[in-house]
């Protein structure tokens, strides 16, 4: 299966408020610590259950973006993955780690370095936003309590509220998480009533940076995100994933591209591989200008925004896309 190509500041401040530091040992410590009677706790995965006894100090994420909500609720991993392998991870523009970002546990893709992992000396292991087979969750399991992706769910496929409840659950800040998902829910209420006109247009969003196009599917958050905009998904396009994250398409189903708006994950390398195919160019959604490019390894990275799709990226996500709408509105 291939894996989302995620896979991202006017409320990141926000976002961030209550973020604190590290002890000179190590130890995650923030200005803001858990919630009074919220341990024990246990949270029911796809693995079974854990239970947390105490609130932990030394938190691994080995989800692809479990470290975002962590740093949103306060909370520095001391590891996280560097799955997109561009030198990019802890220099996010929606991310501010204080010149202490977590150390990376990964072996340079999307699979997880369990000695690393180990060397972090963590109390709480968390796998969310991860497809953690049942050989690797009893290794982090002999290594600290650990949580893994959501049991209602596909992998990579889990809401980004329910998310945020879930890490914040096993961190014991449930109550800074629901502030932060109705700030978020405030924001995309905001554009739905500034931009009726993104209601019931179809939408899609596509990575281009492969042999073929890799188009994502209503379930993965890049489509959650649109639908959060207010733009609808494409029935052909839903049929064609199969309920699954998304799909590659080759040249002679490119025509499943021509939505009312189409997002592209583009960067100067890799914009070519779809934009310039004389096929694509015949699209009513080419020609009459529908195409919004989002940079995603390259600076601003709305693209890698909307890729992680957490409850910290999404403000700087939208932003971004509102921003590369205008623009290329006025470039019509």
């Amino acid at each position: 299966m291939r894996l989302p190509r995620v896979l991202l500041l006017v409320l990141v401040g926000l976002l961030l408020a209550g973020c604190g530091g590290d002890r000179d040992d190590g130890t995650t410590t923030s200005s803001a610590g858990a919630a009074a009677g919220a341990f024990p706790v246990t949270v029911t995965h796809a693995r079974g259950s854990t239970t947390i006894e105490q609130e932990p100090r030394r938190v691994v994420a080995v989800g692809l973006r479990d470290q975002d909500t962590l740093l949103a609720l306060g909370i520095k991993a001391v590891g996280a993955m560097d799955w997109f392998g561009q030198g990019t991870f802890a220099k996010w523009p929606w991310e501010d780690w204080g010149g202490a970002p977590p150390k990376v546990v990964s072996t340079g893709g999307f699979d997880i370095d369990f000695e690393r992992v180990a060397a972090a000396r963590p109390d709480l292991i968390l796998g969310v936003y991860q497809d953690l087979k049942k050989g690797d969750y009893d290794k982090l399991t002999k290594i600290a309590p650990t949580v893994a992706q959501s049991a209602k769910h596909k992998p990579y496929t889990m809401p980004w509220r329910e998310e945020t409840r879930e890490i914040a659950r096993a961190v014991g800040r449930t109550q800074q998480a629901e502030a932060l998902i109705a700030k978020v829910d405030a924001r995309f209420a905001q554009v739905r009533k500034e931009h009726p006109e993104f209601r019931g247009k179809t939408a899609a969003m596509v990575d281009p940076s492969g042999t073929n196009t890799f188009v994502f599917g209503s379930t993965d958050p890049r489509g959650q995100f649109l639908e959060e905009l207010g733009f609808a998904p494409s029935a052909p396009i839903e049929r064609a994933v199969k309920g699954e994250f998304g799909t590659e398409i080759s040249d002679e189903r490119l025509d499943l591209l021509d939505v009312d708006h189409l997002f592209v994950l583009a960067d100067r390398n890799t914009r070519g591989k779809l934009l310039s195919k004389p096929l694509f160019r015949r699209l009513d959604v080419a020609k009459e200008g529908r195409v919004v490019e989002l940079p995603y390894y390259d600076a601003p990275q709305y693209g890698a925004a909307v890729a992680f799709n957490t409850v910290l990226s999404i403000p700087y996500g939208i932003d971004g896309v509102l921003k590369q709408m205008a623009a290329s509105t006025r470039t019509r």
